[in-house]
């Protein structure tokens, strides 16, 4: 199985340096909308058995522009980014004030991450995306495209590897619609460079 994963196009959220967890969502700029159209062109030559996509507009939204609504998009909930709780819509300086032991660490220093009220660990987000991908290998797909978020594509990294916080921590930064593939052979998933 070929898995293609990329991250949703820019959002407004993106340029104001705000928080956006899966409790709450950001349009697309125009930026992001030109995003989506490259990555649908980048693609093009390309037929996936199967499209997944989390349930958040921002990525739904990227594929949608991206294929042209040429498939039909299996949302997964699984595929949503970090629930950041009380966190969530504030901006990176709001919440390295107001939250010191928790503000970026999520993303900064996976391993020290501590959720605040209502938030979502990193365990428990390893735990539903690799249920995911557990689920995908049951499958009998050839290639598969998923659209989901910046730290969900670092966790699916980890998942990949040993499931631990800390792996979340070497895998890469994801920018806006970059693709990542992956093949999954002989019970062993293999990142594509």
């Amino acid at each position: 199985m070929e898995l293609y994963v990329s991250r949703h196009g820019e959002t407004l959220a993106n340029i104001e340096k705000r928080l956006a967890g899966s409790k709450s969502d950001s349009p697309l700029t125009e930026k992001g909308i030109m995003q989506a159209k490259e990555l649908g062109q980048n693609l093009n030559s390309i037929s996936f058995d199967v499209v997944y996509s989390s349930p958040l507009q921002r990525a739904v939204n990227t594929v949608n522009i991206a294929f042209d609504n040429k498939y039909i998009i299996n949302v997964d909930d699984r595929l949503s980014e970090i629930n950041l709780g009380v966190m969530d819509g504030m901006t990176y300086d709001e919440a390295s004030l107001k939250f010191p032991q928790s503000g970026m660490r999520f993303f900064t220093d996976p391993k020290t991450y501590e959720p605040v009220v209502n938030g979502e660990s990193l365990h428990d987000m390893i735990a539903r995306i690799s249920y995911f991908l557990d689920d995908l290998i049951k499958k009998d797909y050839d290639k598969v495209f998923v659209m989901t978020h910046g730290m969900a594509l670092r966790v699916l990294y980890s998942c990949t590897k040993s499931k631990s916080i800390f792996e979340i921590d070497k895998a890469p930064i994801y920018s806006n619609c970059e693709v990542v593939r992956y093949t999954y052979d002989n019970g062993m998933w293999i990142l594509n460079i």
